[in-house]
């Protein structure tokens, strides 16, 4: 039987749990909303080149600059975003690679800023 899902060695489960992120990159995207979740302040979008190795990131937390309500899904935006990156312990990283997953860091991304690129369609 293989190991449950719960076995996993306390000391890395703390470590994927609560990952300490370095100093942010910034990065910028453009590409757009595709939701929009109010409740916990977060958003979905997608760029039109990769970030982080993908074009759909998922579940973004939001700067308390940005007004959700100025936000529309579907509406051509350039993004500003931070990049937290937590390295992980070798430990860490050899536990993982045991269970069959590839992974070396925690990437976290925020969006700071959104300007709306598309503001006036032409049609």
């Amino acid at each position: 039987m293989g190991k449950k899902q719960n076995d996993i060695p306390e000391d890395i489960n703390e470590e994927l749990e609560s990952p300490k992120f370095g100093k942010p990159t910034e990065l910028m995207a453009s590409g757009y909303i595709l939701d929009i979740n109010e409740k916990e302040n977060k958003v979905d979008i997608q760029t039109y080149e990769p970030v982080s190795g993908s074009t759909i990131l998922e579940g973004l937390s939001i700067s308390k600059k940005i007004k959700l309500n100025d936000l529309g899904k579907g509406v051509v935006c350039e993004f500003k975003l931070d990049e937290l990156n937590a390295t992980l312990s070798k430990k860490t990283v050899e536990y993982l690679k045991e269970q069959g997953i590839m992974m070396n860091a925690i990437i976290k991304l925020e969006l700071k800023e959104v300007k709306i690129i598309d503001e006036h369609e032409t049609s």
